[in-house]
């Protein structure tokens, strides 16, 4: 197997790869580089663009007409539609019509009070699970053994 890259003009690259024979392993290359671009997204804050990993989100909201991602670190401004970023791993579950929850970062479930799913994480950070996700959220919790 022979590996070329090239780098061109406007932030382009060219990547040849020649092989001898079909390799599994040229798939799997292939499905690195198209996941590679979804481990990161890119937020706005003060006029300034900024990239952001996906594993340090802890949730995606949205409040009146703008989305939001929210960190340790902060909330910033996204242009993303909520319904994509839920198909952007397998670990993001929809939580209500305007939250898209990390379910890596999730803290704990709070199922205390009766009909009501509260998801908490670090820094007294809190959503509540609407209730047309509460089915959902317990399949899920059920399948992991939660």
């Amino acid at each position: 197997m022979k590996i070329e890259v090239e780098k061109l003009e406007n932030n382009k690259i060219e990547i040849k790869v020649e092989i001898d024979k079909p390799n599994t392993n040229i798939d799997k290359l292939i499905q690195y580089i198209k996941e590679f671009e979804k481990t990161k997204i890119v937020e706005t804050k003060d006029n300034e663009r900024k990239t952001i990993e996906i594993k340090d989100i802890l949730y995606f909201y949205s409040d009146k007409k703008y989305n939001y991602c929210r960190t340790k670190q902060g909330e910033f401004k996204i242009k993303s539609k909520l319904y994509e970023l839920e198909k952007i791993d397998i670990d993001f579950l929809r939580i209500s019509k305007s939250c898209v929850i990390n379910l890596q970062k999730v803290k704990q479930f709070d199922l205390s009070e009766t009909g009501k799913i509260v998801v908490k994480f670090d820094g007294n950070l809190e959503q509540q699970v609407s209730r047309r996700k509460i089915r959902d959220v317990m399949e899920y919790l059920e399948e992991r053994g939660i």
